[in-house]
């Protein structure tokens, strides 16, 4: 008896493993077909996008992640322990800052270094407006701001500076600005007055236009900042969460211009800044929200890659965003836990992909 009773729980166990496996195998058929289906319909709606979501789908995760990172490192002269570990994360973005350079022979060599031994397409970018932000202090043009531009308002004059500013970073080996500035001060009191062109909405425009028109013809990858539009706010949001509570309507008539006049003129990114604004979302900023990615694509056409604003500015974010490009100053090694839980978006990695691959720094 006691025999059949062990018999029998042996063939009820086999019977509810069969059955479970049964279940799995269905839930991961509908898994592969439901996926099967929204690639698709990628490609439907965004067929310039067709071969490199294709690419992108048969990319494993962590690959995938490499693409939406864009991370701060400590060297001057490349470590075997930087090269590592951005291979074995796949991390395809970097950003320098002046603690990175010293001369021009040992920025070369930096730059060249990143690509021979990490990613020969790696986007290396930097922060070099002019005027008060600046990394490269040999740079020729780093005393002209925007805001000396901006006063000007030559449009020809706009273009021929970031042309050759543009033409300068590409031979030392940069491939991607974080300019311009799209951003109007209220008044001559805010703290971004002397780094953006104009407190005129058309200035700024016009200037913005000539600068990514200028930059895209050099062949360097144009970044516009800070999207919702920073300079209607006293907080500096490297300290704090700036509130700017204007409607979509009222940024459209006014914050929106610039960035869309650089939209019109071949921007292929737009950083989002740490800006709150509760008439959008009442609980995340603008670098943690896909509500203003939608309003870039939806409302100002814009068909190219969101970045965040650098994700350690505040203090106030320790995780990362799953669509776009994250950026980090932090060095790799203390940022690599915001990354742990990112499920990256199969569009945004199809349009870093195609960046990347377009990159005309990548060619040469």
């Amino acid at each position: 008896m006691c025999k059949n009773i062990k018999f029998n729980k042996t063939i009820i166990k086999s019977i509810i493993f069969l059955i479970l496996l049964f279940i799995y195998a269905c839930k991961a058929d509908s898994d592969i077909s439901d996926e099967n289906m929204y690639i698709e319909k990628l490609k439907k709606d965004y067929s310039d996008l067709s071969y490199y979501i294709d690419k992108v789908y048969e990319m494993d995760e962590k690959e995938r992640k490499g693409l939406l990172l864009m991370v701060g490192i400590k060297d001057k002269i490349l470590s075997k322990e930087t090269i590592e570990i951005l291979k074995d994360n796949n991390i395809m973005g970097v950003i320098l800052f002046s603690y990175n350079i010293e001369n021009e022979k040992q920025l070369k060599k930096l730059t060249s270094d990143l690509r021979k031994y990490v990613n020969p397409n790696m986007l290396i970018s930097i922060d070099q407006e002019g005027g008060e932000v600046n990394r490269i202090n040999f740079d020729k043009f780093k005393d002209i701001s925007p805001k000396d531009i901006g006063d000007l308002n030559s449009i020809k004059y706009a273009y021929d500076i970031a042309y050759q500013k543009s033409k300068f970073l590409l031979d030392m080996g940069i491939n991607m600005i974080l300019a311009p500035l799209c951003d109007i001060p209220n008044d001559t009191n805010s703290y971004i007055y002397n780094r953006s062109f104009s407190t005129n909405v058309n200035i700024v425009s016009d200037m913005v236009y000539a600068v990514v028109k200028a930059q895209k013809d050099a062949g360097i990858i144009s970044v516009l900042k800070h999207f919702p539009g920073h300079g209607d706010t006293a907080v500096n949001s490297h300290n704090d969460f700036p509130n700017i509570d204007k409607t979509i309507n009222d940024l459209l008539s006014k914050e929106f211009l610039p960035f869309k006049k650089g939209i019109e003129a071949g921007a292929e990114m737009v950083l989002v800044s740490h800006i709150k604004n509760k008439y959008i979302d009442d609980k995340y900023p603008a670098s943690m929200s896909r509500k203003y990615a939608d309003i870039l694509e939806k409302d100002l056409g814009f068909k190219g890659i969101v970045i965040t604003d650098d994700l350690v500015m505040t203090g106030n974010i320790d995780e990362c965003i799953d669509f776009g490009i994250n950026l980090t100053s932090n060095v790799y090694e203390n940022a690599e836990y915001m990354f742990k839980d990112m499920k990256p978006d199969i569009l945004s990695c199809a349009r870093v992909l195609k960046i990347i691959s377009e990159n005309k720094l990548s060619r040469t």
